[in-house]
C-alpha cells in the first residue's frame, strides 16, 4: 500500500519571513500553500516517499535549506531527507539555487513504525551557511496514516507532544503541540534560568494546535519552555534565543 491520497487546503495563510511567492512548492503537480496538509496513506511497515519540486520565482539566487519537526511521531517510524544529499537528520545541508531555476532533488522517505498516525511539518529556509539568521519562507504538513485504522482509537493513543522550531530561534518561532484531552487548565510556560516565567500561553486539548513566540522581549539566552496542567508540570524542554 504505497498510494499517496488526498491533498486538503488550510484555510489559514502565514506569512513567514520573505513573501511566500519567493519560493514556489509543488507536489504530485499542485502547488503547495503554507500551512497546507499532504495526506500520505501508508499502512506498518511500508515505506512512502513524498517528492517536492521548488522552483526560485525571485531574481536573485538563493542559499535555501530544509527542515522537519516531528509533532507526532512513533515508536519505529523512520525518515530520510534528500535535499540535494540525503539526512537521517531533521536539517538539510544548504543549497543555491539559482533565479528562475527548478530544483526537484527534495524529498522525504518514511517507515511507518505503526498503524498511528504520524505528523510533520517541513520548512524551507532561506539559510546562511553557519546556521545563523534564517529566515522561514515557506512551510506545510505531511500526514501519514492508515485509512484502515479508526481516527479515534488513534487519538486515544496519541501522546503529549511540544515542539519550537526554529530552535535557536532569533525573532519568531512556532510552538507546534498536542496535550491529550484527559488534561485540563494546560498552559506553556516559559521560564528564564533562575525560574522567573516570563510568557505564558493558555493551551487546547485533545487536538494537535500551533501557537507562535516572538523574542522581542526576551534577551539572549537559555530559557526553558514547559506544559503545565493543574499545577503539575507535564514535560520540560530547552529553548534557546540568540538574536
Amino acid at each position: 500500500m504505497k498510494k499517496i491520497y488526498g491533498f486538503f487546503v488550510s484555510m489559514a495563510f502565514l506569512t513567514l519571513g520573505l513573501n511566500a511567492q519567493v519560493i514556489k512548492v509543488q507536489f504530485e503537480g499542485e502547488d503547495v500553500s503554507d500551512n497546507d496538509t499532504l495526506n500520505v496513506e501508508v499502512a506498518a511497515g511500508e515505506e512512502v516517499t513524498t517528492y517536492f519540486i521548488l522552483t526560485n520565482q525571485s531574481s536573485e539566487t538563493l542559499s535555501l535549506r530544509s527542515a522537519y519537526s516531528r509533532l507526532k511521531v512513533n515508536e519505529g517510524d523512520e525518515f530520510l531527507m534528500c535535499f540535494g544529499e540525503c539526512t537521517t537528520d531533521t536539517v538539510s545541508a544548504v543549497v543555491d539555487v539559482e533565479a528562475g531555476a527548478t530544483f526537484n532533488n527534495f524529498d522525504i522517505a518514511f517507515t511507518a513504525g505503526s498503524d498511528n498516525s504520524t505528523l510533520i511539518e517541513v520548512f524551507l529556509m532561506k539559510a546562511s551557511q553557519d546556521g545563523t539568521g534564517e529566515e522561514v519562507v515557506r512551510n506545510f504538513y505531511v500526514k501519514y496514516a492508515n485509512p484502515d485504522v479508526s481516527v479515534a482509537s488513534t487519538a486515544k493513543t496519541q501522546p503529549l507532544s511540544v515542539d519550537i522550531y526554529p530552535n535557536p530561534m532569533s525573532s519568531n518561532a512556532s510552538i507546534n503541540y498536542f496535550v491529550p484531552a484527559k488534561y485540563g487548565n494546560a498552559q506553556l510556560l516559559v521560564r528564564n534560568m533562575v525560574g522567573k516565567t516570563v510568557k505564558t500561553f493558555n493551551l487546547r486539548c485533545g487536538e494537535n494546535a500551533k501557537l507562535n513566540i516572538s523574542s522581542t522581549d526576551l534577551a539572549n539566552g537559555v530559557y526553558f519552555y514547559s506544559i503545565v496542567s493543574n499545577g503539575t508540570t507535564l514535560t520540560t524542554k530547552k529553548l534557546v534565543v540568540r538574536k
